[in-house]
C-alpha cells in the first residue's frame, strides 16, 4: 500500500524525509508525494537509455557544459542552489527517446538566456527514490537501475509524462555529502 505525503514543490521537511527513508528501502512500500507543477530553465538534449549506455552520453555532455560554461550562474529567477534534471517528452517508455533538461528550478520563465529552454514539471503524484553518499554519476545510474527493476509488473506504474532529479549538492562532488532524489511520475 503506497504511503502518500503532500509537499509544496519538491522540498519537504527534513524530519519527515528522514522518517520516511527506511520505508523507501522496501520496494513494496513506495513513497509517493504530490508535487505541484514548477518550471526549470536549462539546457537540453534528446536521447535514449541505449545511447547513454553506449558511451555517447548526451547527458554527460550536458553536465560537462553546465560546469565548464558556468551555466547555472546565468539562469535568472533561481529559487535555490540545487541542480534539477527533467525527463520529458517520452516517445514510449524507458526504452524510447526522451528529452533531458538540465538546469535549475525557477520562479519565473521570463528572461530565458540564449541557448537555454524552459521546461515545466507537471503537477501530480510522484514516487520518490533517494541515494546518498556516493559518486554522483554512479549513484544516479544505480538509482535508475533500481527504478527500472520496480516497473510493471512490479509495484511502480510510471506515467511517462515528466520525471525529475534533484541534486542537492549542485555541481559539488563530495561523496559523503552527496544527496540525490529522483521523482517518478506515477499513473493514477
Amino acid at each position: 500500500m503506497p504511503l502518500s505525503v503532500r509537499a509544496s514543490g519538491f522540498v519537504a521537511c527534513t524530519a519527515v524525509l528522514n522518517a520516511l527513508l527506511p520505508l523507501m528501502a522496501d520496494e513494496m512500500n513506495l513513497v509517493k508525494l504530490h508535487v505541484d507543477s514548477f518550471s526549470v530553465i536549462g539546457i537540453e538534449a534528446r536521447t535514449t537509455n541505449a545511447q547513454e549506455a553506449s558511451g555517447d552520453s548526451a547527458i554527460g555532455k550536458l553536465w560537462g557544459r553546465l560546469a565548464s560554461e558556468d551555466l547555472l550562474s546565468h539562469i535568472p529567477h533561481r529559487v535555490d542552489a540545487h541542480v534539477v534534471a527533467v525527463y520529458s517528452d517520452y516517445e514510449s517508455d524507458k526504452d524510447g527517446p526522451y528529452t533531458y533538461t538540465l538546469g535549475a528550478k525557477v520562479s519565473s520563465t521570463r528572461d530565458i538566456p540564449a541557448g537555454m529552454v524552459s521546461r515545466k514539471v507537471l503537477s501530480g503524484d510522484y514516487a520518490m527514490f533517494t541515494a546518498q553518499g556516493g559518486a554522483p554519476p554512479q549513484m544516479t545510474v544505480d538509482l535508475w537501475k533500481r527504478i527500472w527493476s520496480l516497473e510493471k509488473p512490479g509495484p511502480l506504474h510510471r506515467a511517462y509524462k515528466t520525471d525529475f532529479e534533484v541534486h542537492y549538492n549542485g555541481l559539488e562532488a563530495h561523496p559523503p555529502d552527496t544527496h540525490i532524489d529522483v521523482y517518478i511520475g506515477a499513473q493514477k
